[in-house]
C-alpha cells in the first residue's frame, strides 16, 4: 500500500510502497478514505515533536474497517468508523477511573512511533521498519488499537472532512465540555483561530455560551463570525482591552488557549475574570518553558487547566450525533482536499495559513 513517509526532520515527505501488516490483538486495520493534516503533524514534521523517523505521519482519519484482531468484537469488516489519535489501554488507572484519555500506556509509547504492544505493522519491502506518528493515516491503511475507532452512519459515507471528528473536534469538545467545564451563558473567549480554535467555537456555542474569537488571519475570523462568534483581530485592536470591553470590564469565564506561544497564554491569562478558567490547548516544542505573571494567577483565583484531547469510547460518539444533528459543522472548516501525492501541497497550505484543515484523500 502507498503512504507519505518523512525520512527525515524538515523534509519533503516521499510517497513509497509499504507492507501493512494485520492487526494483532485489540486492533484494526483499515482503510483510509480521508485523513486530515494538523498543526500536531507539522510538529512532527520539524522535529519539535521528536518522534524518530522514518515514519508515516497523521493522526485523524475516516475509512472502513478491513480487517479485525483477536478480540475485537464491537467493530467489523465493512464498518464505516472514524480514528482518534488517543488510544486507550483499558486496563490503566486512568482508563480505569474515566481518564481515558490520559492513557498511562498510551503516554509511553505515543512519541515513540509505535502501537500500544511497542511495535509496529508497517515495513518497506526490505523488512525495515516503518514508524508511525499516532496512527500514521497519511496511507491507504493504517492499523491502530481498537479503542481509538468510533463508528459513524452509512449514511455519513463520502464525507471526507469527517476525518476532523477524531482530533480537531475530539481535542475541542474535551477542552470546551470535559475541562472547561462550560455551561450556557458563560463567555469563553477562544483564541486561535486554527481547526482546534473554530471547532471549539463550534463546540462552546452548541453549549450555550456566548462566544468571542481571536485571531490575527482575517479569512479565518469571518470563518469564527459566520458560526456565531464575536471577533477580535489582534493586528486590529488590543485583545485583552477589547475582550474587557466587550465584558464590561467582567472578562472571560473561560478562555481556550489555541495556539501554544507564551504570549497568546499570558494573554489567556489575562482575558479571564476573577475566578475563571483558562484551558491549555495549543502545543509548544517538547521541552519548551513559558513564563507566567502568577500574582493574577493567585490573585484572581483563576485556574490554569492542561487538556489534551477527549475520550475516544465516551466523547467522540456524542461529537459524532452533534454532527448528525447538524449542531457541528466539520465542512465549514475542512479543505481544500488533496491526493496523497499532492500530501507537500497539503502541508504547505496548513503551514502558511492558507487552510485551517486540509484533507488528503489516499
Amino acid at each position: 500500500m502507498r503512504a507519505a513517509v518523512l525520512e527525515k526532520y524538515q523534509m519533503p515527505l516521499k510517497i513509497e510502497e509499504l507492507e501493512a501488516a494485520p492487526p494483532k490483538k485489540g486492533e484494526v486495520k483499515i482503510r483510509v478514505a480521508a485523513a486530515g493534516v494538523c498543526h500536531s503533524d507539522l510538529y512532527v514534521l520539524e522535529g519539535a515533536t521528536p518522534v524518530p523517523p522514518p515514519l508515516v505521519p497523521g493522526h485523524e482519519a475516516v475509512g472502513v474497517v478491513e480487517e479485525v484482531g483477536e478480540g475485537v468484537d464491537n467493530l467489523a469488516p465493512g464498518d464505516l468508523v472514524v480514528t482518534s489519535f488517543i488510544w486507550p489501554c483499558g486496563r490503566c488507572k486512568n482508563c480505569a477511573s474515566g481518564k481515558e484519555n490520559l492513557c498511562e500506556n498510551f503516554a509511553k509509547v505515543r512519541l515513540k512511533g509505535v502501537l500500544l504492544d511497542g511495535t509496529t505493522r508497517l515495513r518497506r519491502n526490505n523488512g525495515e521498519e516503518m514508524r508511525i506518528f499516532l496512527g500514521g493515516v497519511w496511507a491507504e491503511e493504517a492499523v491502530v488499537p481498537a479503542t481509538a475507532v468510533a463508528k459513524l452512519n452509512n449514511s455519513m459515507k463520502g464525507r471526507g472532512e469527517l476525518a476532523m471528528l477524531g482530533c480537531a473536534f475530539l481535542t475541542a469538545y474535551g477542552a470546551v465540555v470535559n475541562t472547561g467545564s462550560v455551561s450556557p451563558g458563560d463567555v469563553v473567549v477562544v483564541v486561535g483561530t486554527g481547526g482546534v480554535g473554530l471547532s471549539a467555537v463550534q463546540v462552546a456555542k452548541a453549549v450555550g455560551a456566548r462566544v468571542i474569537a481571536v485571531g490575527r488571519n482575517s479569512e479565518k475570523l469571518k470563518i469564527a463570525a459566520s458560526l456565531g462568534a464575536e471577533v477580535i483581530n489582534v493586528r486590529e485592536a488590543d485583545p485583552v482591552k477589547t475582550v474587557f470591553e466587550l465584558t464590561e470590564g467582567r472578562g472571560a469565564d473561560v478562555v481556550i488557549e489555541a495556539v501554544g506561544s507564551d504570549e497568546t497564554i499570558q494573554q489567556a491569562v489575562d482575558m479571564a475574570a476573577p475566578g475563571g478558567r483558562v484551558v491549555l490547548v495549543g502545543l509548544m516544542p517538547v521541552g519548551h518553558k513559558t513564563p507566567l505573571q502568577l500574582a493574577r494567577v493567585v490573585r484572581g483565583g483563576i485556574q490554569i487547566l492542561g487538556s489534551y484531547g477527549a475520550r475516544p469510547r465516551v466523547d467522540l460518539p456524542v461529537v459524532i450525533k452533534m454532527v448528525e444533528r447538524g449542531v457541528l459543522k466539520p465542512e465549514v472548516l475542512a479543505g481544500p482536499f488533496y491526493k496523497l501525492e499532492q500530501i507537500n501541497e497539503a502541508v504547505e497550505a496548513l503551514r502558511s495559513g492558507r487552510a485551517v484543515r486540509p484533507i488528503v484523500i489516499p
